[in-house]
């Protein structure tokens, strides 16, 4: 990892009240970032969520779907939702089946099997959809659809009203033929749409207008945030705009314990407080686990809205078992893999194993591509001998165009800049290699794609207080598109170095200014160093230990 320090002065100026009360390091940060007005700082510290919604117009097709829910609950007419098996599909499928619920709408939901059945709507998916509910009469997709031409096709044919409802970039101007197409990445959408919501975002925006369209209390919408939250955080969109609001007042309704769900999985979990990390790094890999390992996410979809709270536990301690297992095999191929790719891969990564489980290697892809800077193709053998899995791709790399380009040798495909999913033909798989191989190349240039991460603060130890992390708080959410902050620390004065672990595999160091300075897994050099390092970059945190609060910095 490469780092900079470019610090750029914050300039005096006069600050309203809730400003001013905060810590200037905070302030500092925000201007380092480009947000650099008292007025942007406002805005973005304290976000109203019906203000950012208000910043841009409502997407296309929203009026036409408003009114065709407008005449599903008018006359009860049966809809059906058709949702993802990921926490982004997951989430959204469980909003549109609340939201909809409490219309009095008759309403059932369906997800394919991540492994027989694939990603988004396709034309079996809609009929094994209609042989379980024929007495659907709208179908709604959440979080898929923009490129299922063939399911939405089929779901015509037998004479169903389609919306779809979707954030996936559509294959160019072509869009599926559904009643009412609802995604911000179309090509139409005017310069001004958010385009950076996740799918249970943009479901969540379609119950809002409906809810306001029939003069109805919209707080049973407003009151699905916990869950929309959820599924923002997981779906990695960038944490800004409207999801920020969005995921901060969603984890305030997380957090208030109003849900059994989350107040439950915080119970398992021994969290008093869940903030985006926890979200993100806890909550919803077991979620995501459950379709990974072979099992059925549409079941998942039940528990955002079940209230018994021993049922609940059993529920969320055997969701945390299947992600324990999904680890496992997650280690297992990744060592596979390192050991099969070498320590100097060139261009890009496209791997295939007769062993790689399908559902994991989207995981493995993204760790390899965070050790060797690399995009990454994972793939594993499908029921038809072709190969299927996931991409995901660094910065200055963007996996959807360059799989446009290589189009010819895929089955189907679909997915973000940053990560993908994709079938290859068997047939092709060496030309595929070599075309997105070169394409690779030809984007990294001279320099690569490993980032240069900046560094938004350099302070002395003695300038980590209490008070100072305690006020960074204010900037949470972190998460895609506004990280959380890199930190450097000067400690020029080092009383004592201290090895911790079984192994004493981490060091402490123990700063005269009273901080302490962690690094993980970094014993072995610090032993072979003839003095402590002055200078480190992490983030700060507080650290309780029977009553006595001390400043730690956990450094790099």
């Amino acid at each position: 990892m490469r780092y900079s320090y470019e610090k750029t002065a914050r300039p005096a100026a006069l600050l309203p009240a809730r400003l001013a009360a905060i810590d200037p390091v905070c302030l500092d940060i925000l201007y380092q970032r480009g947000i650099r007005t008292p007025a942007e700082m406002e805005d973005f510290l304290f976000p109203s969520l019906m203000k950012q919604l208000r910043s841009h117009p409502p997407m296309l097709d929203m009026d036409k779907a408003v009114d065709i829910l407008k005449r599903a609950v008018s006359d009860k007419l049966p809809v059906t939702i058709y949702h993802d098996y990921d926490v982004d599909g997951v989430t959204a499928g469980a909003a549109a089946l609340e939201a909809l619920r409490g219309l009095g709408v008759p309403v059932n939901h369906y997800c394919n099997d991540r492994i027989t059945g694939g990603f988004g709507i396709n034309a079996a998916g809609v009929d094994e959809l209609m042989a379980k509910y024929p007495e659907t009469k709208v179908l709604i997709t959440v979080d898929n659809g923009i490129a299922g031409i063939e399911g939405v096709a089929r779901a015509k044919e037998l004479g169903l009203t389609v919306i779809v409802t979707d954030h996936h970039e559509p294959n160019g101007a072509v869009l599926p033929t559904a009643d009412a197409v609802i995604d911000h990445k179309r090509l139409d959408e005017p310069e001004d749409q958010d385009r950076n919501c996740c799918g249970a975002g943009v479901a969540w925006k379609l119950f809002l207008e409906l809810y306001v369209a029939l003069g109805r209390d919209v707080e049973p919408v407003m009151a699905l945030l916990d869950i929309v939250a959820l599924g923002t955080i997981a779906d990695v969109v960038p944490l800004t705009g409207d999801n920020r609001a969005i995921v901060q007042e969603g984890l305030k309704r997380l957090n208030s314990g109003a849900r059994p769900f989350f107040r439950v999985c915080m119970d398992v979990l021994e969290k008093e407080r869940v903030d985006a990390m926890t979200v993100a790094f806890r909550i919803a890999p077991m979620i995501n686990a459950v379709s990974r390992m072979g099992n059925d996410a549409s079941q998942l979809v039940g528990l955002f809205t079940k209230e018994d709270p021993a049922e609940l536990r059993a529920d969320i301690i055997a969701l945390d078992d299947i992600n324990e297992a999904r680890k496992e095999e997650t280690r297992r191929e990744a060592v596979l893999a390192k050991e099969l790719v070498g320590e100097a891969p060139r261009g890009a990564i496209v791997f295939h194993h007769d062993s790689l489980q399908e559902g994991i290697v989207g995981i493995v892809a993204g760790q390899l591509k965070e050790e060797f800077y690399l995009p990454v193709v994972m793939l594993a053998k499908d029921k038809d001998g072709n190969w299927k899995g996931s991409a995901r791709s660094p910065d200055g790399f963007m996996l959807k165009d360059a799989l446009d380009q290589c189009s010819e040798y895929l089955l189907s495909y679909g997915g973000h800049a940053k990560a993908a999913g994709l079938t290859v033909r068997a047939v092709d798989l060496e030309k595929f290699r070599k075309k997105f191989t070169q394409l690779a190349l030809e984007a990294a240039g001279d320099t690569g794609f490993e980032p240069t991460t900046p560094i938004d603060a350099v302070l002395p130890a003695s300038g980590y207080t209490e008070d100072l992390v305690r006020h960074l708080g204010i900037l949470e959410p972190f998460g895609e598109g506004f990280p959380r902050p890199v930190f450097g620390v000067v400690a020029e004065n080092i009383l004592s170095t201290r090895f911790m672990g079984q192994e004493e595999q981490h060091v402490k160091y123990h700063d005269a200014s009273g901080l302490d300075i962690i690094q993980w897994n970094k014993g072995e050099q610090a032993r072979a160093r003839k003095a402590p390092p002055k200078k480190f970059v992490g983030y700060p945190g507080l650290n309780v230990f029977r009553g006595t609060t001390t400043i730690q910095f956990v450094a790099e």
